[in-house]
């Protein structure tokens, strides 16, 4: 029986749910040298972008600061494991990261990261969240550039090549992925 593939629409819609209910991915960024280094984050989703949390004095915030140029990998697993493994689905984003200045924008981050993270509105974490210069946390927001998804519900090892809108708040393509192993003349 052949499988029926997602349209664009379906797979943003897809995506955008995977981001407001999966709290934990990790984030690479990259050093002065070009040397990636990885670190588990919370990700806080307003639609396609996220915003991650970091606090002033961090090697992360120094820099993405130095350096927009990210990727963050966000999966939804199952805790049956290989049993389970056609309902798996990962999001593997390059993307440019931007220190959240604006009042507005550092509000909304908060209020995201307050109904995403049960233990955030309990904690009072982001209740009192200032610029970044004014206080010891940041919050940085990342536009997707260019992603990998993979969805086993559509069948097991499927993955597309995406391609966002320039701003990062839509899909604007999708390719097979195979395309990232043609031989180029």
């Amino acid at each position: 029986m052949p499988r029926t593939e997602p349209s664009l629409e379906q797979i943003e819609e897809t995506i955008t749910d995977l981001l407001r209910t999966e709290e934990i991915a990790t984030l690479a960024v990259l050093d002065g040298h070009g040397a990636p280094s990885a670190s588990t984050m919370h990700i806080a989703a307003d639609g396609l972008r996220v915003y991650v949390h970091t606090f002033a004095r961090t090697r992360k915030r120094s820099e993405m600061v130095a350096d927009e140029r990210v990727s963050y990998v966000a999966n939804h697993l199952l805790p049956g494991g290989y049993d389970e493994r056609f309902e798996t689905r990962s999001l593997q984003v390059k993307g440019r990261a931007a220190l959240v200045v604006a009042p507005d924008e550092i509000a909304l981050a908060a209020r995201l990261s307050r109904e995403q993270f049960p233990w955030a509105a309990e904690s009072g974490m982001f209740d009192q969240v200032k610029g970044p210069e004014e206080g010891q946390q940041a919050f940085f927001r990342i536009d997707p550039v260019q992603a990998v998804w993979a969805d086993h519900r559509v069948g097991l090892m499927w993955r597309i090549l995406l391609d966002f809108t320039a701003d990062g708040s839509g899909l604007s393509s999708m390719r097979p992925y195979a395309d990232l192993f043609a031989f180029r003349d």
